[in-house]
Order: C-alpha cells, then structure tokens, then sequence
C-alpha cells in the first residue's frame, strides 16, 4: 500500500482548486474522521474528543448515517462539523461521472452539509466543476496512516506529530476495519499536539438546504 504522510506540495499545487490545508500563522489544525458513523468506533472518539475539549469534522457515508442517524445526531448535537462522503464510497476512478455524482447527490438527503471528500480520496475528475458549484472539496496534507494495518499506534502517532503544521488537515477514519489502530493513537496524538501548542478547530460548514 502506498501513500503520502505529508501530501506533496506539487500535488496541492497542480491540484490547488481543492483544500488541502487552511494556511495560517495561527497554530490551529483540522482533525478530521472518513467512513463513518460506526457504533464500534465512532462513540469512542466522540468520548475522547468530548473529555480533551476538542471539535473535529466527520465525513460521513450516506448508507452509514441511514443506519446509525442517531449517532450522526450526536456527532452534530456535540459541536463537531460533518461533511459528505458519497452514499456507498465508491473509487472515483473506477466509475463514471454520472454514478459518481449520482452517489455523491444521493448521500445530500440525508449528510446537509457543502463540505465533500472524495472516497479513497480518488475524485472523479470529470465531475470536478460539477461538484465545485455545491461544494467546497475538502481533501488533507497529512495522512496519519490508521488505515495501513501494517502499521503500529506509535507509528500513526509519529505520521500525525512530525507532519502537522499551523492549518494541516489531518485525515484519520471512524471504520470498524481500523477500530483498534485508530483508538490506540487518537488520544497521544491529542495530547502530543496539544504539548506543541496546536489548537483543535472543527472544519466550518454551510447547509445546503
């Protein structure tokens, strides 16, 4: 599995019309959770962000807040921001533009929010002005790695701690598939970025209805 810790500044460049980071002299920083609500996972960060004081952004998939709605109520009930991220997390370079959007409409009725991340954060180019009308494409700078289970907590801790800077958006993920890697690094990375003086901002949403 490969991938990039720290997304390269040319790829943000020649990508600049999506957010990769919200630049700033301020020490704030994004946290941000893909894939759920989870009951598995998803109430044990919402208790940990409760008990450090913390806001982060969720992005949710569509099919996962039919099942779970009260747990996304309590994502919102609890001060943090949410975002869509499609009905069914489909790889946005294995179908086409009119699944893709289609998916990605679906997901509106139930996620109201004009923040978007794209699955596997795979977008559908073709669906890129479509999808800038209605939303503001929310990608990150810094993968923490919770999803490689080839990995271990100190090591995702290390991925968040050495690559975070003043307006990082930081992706880690609420998915039962990565419940024990994501819950064993989640709190020292509060706390380590904390330590270094980082303050923990919600990504700011507008409904789209």
């Amino acid at each position: 599995m490969k991938y990039w810790v720290k997304t390269p500044l040319i790829i943000q460049y020649l990508f600049s019309e999506l957010i990769w980071r919200f630049p700033t002299s301020n020490p704030n920083i994004y946290l941000t959770f893909d894939d759920g609500p989870s009951s598995l996972v998803t109430e044990h960060i919402l208790s940990i962000l409760e008990e450090e004081n913390i806001k982060a952004t969720f992005f949710c998939v569509g099919e996962n807040v039919i099942k779970k709605p009260v747990l996304y109520k309590k994502i919102l009930e609890n001060g943090h921001s949410v975002g869509n991220h499609s009905m069914t997390h489909p790889n946005g370079w294995k179908v086409d533009k009119v699944f893709y959007q289609n998916d990605i409409n679906m997901a509106t009725g139930n996620i109201n929010s004009d923040l978007f991340r794209p699955p596997f954060g795979k977008l559908n180019i073709g669906s890129l002005k479509s999808l800038k009308k209605k939303f503001q494409i929310i990608m990150w700078d810094v993968v923490s790695g919770d999803f490689d289970l080839k990995l271990n907590s100190n090591k995702v801790i290390n991925n968040v701690v050495s690559s975070a800077r003043n307006g990082s958006i930081i992706v880690m993920h609420d998915n039962d598939k990565f419940k024990s890697l994501t819950l064993s690094s989640l709190l020292p990375i509060i706390k380590a970025l904390k330590e270094k003086g980082f303050c923990f901002k919600p990504i700011p949403f507008n409904p789209l209805v």
